[in-house]
């Protein structure tokens, strides 16, 4: 049910130097490194300046990385398959063009609201520079044809292949007509879940919009601006780690709250940090004291309903500590990816917060249930890693091929 495109982007001939982690999970620190490197991606998805400067500022990145030849326009339309290797964990999935048309009839998946100043953000970059550099991440239902074509692809040399922040990052690139062909048809009966970057597609259907509504001409359907950059993984190949939430002050005492619980969780004190071992169990640490919560109730009106996070933010923060928009309340704040329990713990006994809530991973199948239900994930519900590499494709929106 999507249809997928071929790409004539720019590629970086240094790859290492010039990738990053994607835009939104870079911290100030890292941010002020990579930007000690003139040819590092930095300077076009997070560029130095105050108001319309910073759009500017990427606009002239983006055009000196091409004309000093630190970025490359590929001679054929190709499409890419990009994997990461660790001892611990592997993920691969392919680079390419999905139709944005796609995407406003629901065949590209949502299970996210977008908030309203990151989408005007985005939608400021992209409109000034033209070009995307963030791979949208969406997930499709395991399908074995795909999966041979990937590892068919897979045996030519690689296009790239360095490591950067622990991974073995390796892209295979393919511009063989019958092979995006085959791959074109096999996609024809697929639905696509968004898995990270709904701020990013969103911004790229509204630019489509923009240029629909100024063509002169017939709009052409495999315009670029007509397909939104994405990498597209089969499910199995998915890792989502879980997307804590760290609570600064227990406004009402830690035996108020813990009282406040056992209405909704058989609770056990525990000696020591640990990691919830399913769903609906929830390991919960209080100035160095760990208890594990199991959720009273067993059955569910819906998958959405039976998420951990669902759960807490209608039962324990709103009712209980009175944090209702948890975007925007300074009394919680978020911790993703992060596993060793240890760690966690320090978050209560060495950086002065009253509580940490360490949460079961979401189920891949959760959220594809309920994007195909039309339900709206929790914010901060899932944390996908590995990180995928931005800049290693950069699809530019304006130059026709």
């Amino acid at each position: 049910m999507v249809r997928i495109s071929a790409l004539r982007p720019y590629c970086p001939n240094n790859p290492s130097q010039f990738t990053t982690n994607p835009y939104d999970v870079i911290g100030k620190e890292e941010e002020k490194e990579l930007k000690q490197n003139p040819n590092s991606l930095i300077h076009l998805i997070l560029p130095n300046g105050e108001g319309d400067e910073v759009y500017n500022n990427a606009l002239k990145a983006y055009k000196r990385f091409k004309a000093s030849n630190i970025i490359t326009k590929e001679e054929k339309p190709s499409i890419f398959v990009y994997r990461q290797e660790s001892p611990h964990f592997n993920q691969e999935g392919l680079i390419l063009g999905i139709a944005l048309q796609d995407y406003e009839e629901n065949n590209i998946v949502k299970h996210e609201y977008t908030r309203v100043e990151p989408l005007k953000d985005r939608i400021m970059h992209i409109k000034t520079t033209n070009v995307a550099a963030g791979l949208v991440w969406t997930v499709f239902r395991h399908d074995i044809k795909i999966k041979n074509v990937i590892e068919q692809i897979k045996q030519k040399k690689p296009k790239f292949d360095f490591n950067k922040y622990g991974y073995r990052q390796i892209v295979w690139q393919e511009d063989d007509l019958n092979t995006i062909s085959t791959l074109s048809v096999l996609f024809k009966d697929k639905k696509v879940y968004i898995a990270d970057g709904h701020h990013r597609a969103a911004s790229a259907a509204e630019y489509r919009k923009v240029q629909i509504e100024n063509a002169k001409e017939k709009e052409n359907s495999n315009s670029p601006w007509q397909f939104l950059l994405s990498y597209v993984a089969s499910d199995d190949q998915i890792r989502i780690l879980p997307y804590n939430r760290v609570i600064r002050r227990l406004k009402d005492g830690k035996e108020d709250f813990l009282e406040r619980l056992k209405e909704i969780y058989e609770l056990t004190k525990v000696e020591t940090a640990f990691n919830p071992k399913r769903k609906n169990q929830v390991a919960l640490c209080i100035r160095g004291q760990w208890y594990r919560l199991e959720t009273k109730e067993k059955s569910f009106e819906s998958t959405l309903d039976s998420l951990d996070v669902a759960i807490l933010q209608d039962k324990v923060l709103g009712p209980i500590l009175r944090i209702i928009n948890i975007r925007t309340d300074d009394n919680i704040f978020f911790v993703g990816g992060l596993q060793d329990p240890k760690l966690m713990e320090e978050y209560t006994t060495k950086k002065g917060n009253d509580a940490f809530i360490n949460l079961y991973p979401v189920d891949i199948e959760d959220l594809e249930a309920i994007a195909d239900s039309g339900g709206v994930m929790p914010p901060k519900s899932t944390w996908f890693d590995p990180k995928l590499l931005s800049g290693l494709i950069l699809h530019d929106l304006s130059e026709e091929w």
